[in-house]
């Protein structure tokens, strides 16, 4: 019997690929999420930095424009961050978006998977079943000529 081949076998290998693709574009999605939440901890750690060198100038007496300069400045820092966020917001929606492309794409690659499992179970019965043949007629071909000597 020929050797057993898939006929959709091109289109496995391309949903395995697309499959591969989108994990990888998923992991790179993901840094950005992790590059992102270090850069607002950043911001967030310079802007903590920077509020209590403000409470410790209050605290020895600061010039009115001097308060004003700093309230300003934080009130920059802050807007910053909440801007830094929404960009970290947007990242976490692509990432939500890609997972659910991944999850499709697994979805479709793994019917085909299951499609070429059916395949190859009926390709090896009939396998079996012409080899049982054989076999019969090697058997009933070995007896009759054992009775025709």
């Amino acid at each position: 019997m020929k050797k057993f081949s898939f006929k959709l076998e091109p289109v496995l290998k391309y949903k395995n690929d697309k499959l591969k693709l989108l994990r990888n574009e998923h992991a790179k999605i993901l840094q950005r999420i992790v590059a992102q939440e270090e850069k607002i901890a950043a911001l967030e750690k310079s802007r903590d930095a920077f509020a209590a060198e403000f409470d410790e100038k209050k605290a020895s007496g600061i010039t009115p424009m001097e308060a004003v300069n700093y309230q300003n400045y934080l009130t920059r820092q802050n807007a910053v961050i909440n801007r830094e966020h929404g960009v970290l917001h947007g990242i976490r929606q692509e990432e939500e978006q890609k997972k659910a492309e991944i999850l499709e794409a697994r979805k479709e690659s793994m019917a085909i998977e299951k499609l070429k499992e059916i395949n190859l179970e009926q390709y090896r019965k009939e396998e079996n079943k012409e080899n049982e043949q054989f076999i019969e007629e090697f058997v009933s071909n070995s007896r009759a000529a054992e009775r025709g000597v």
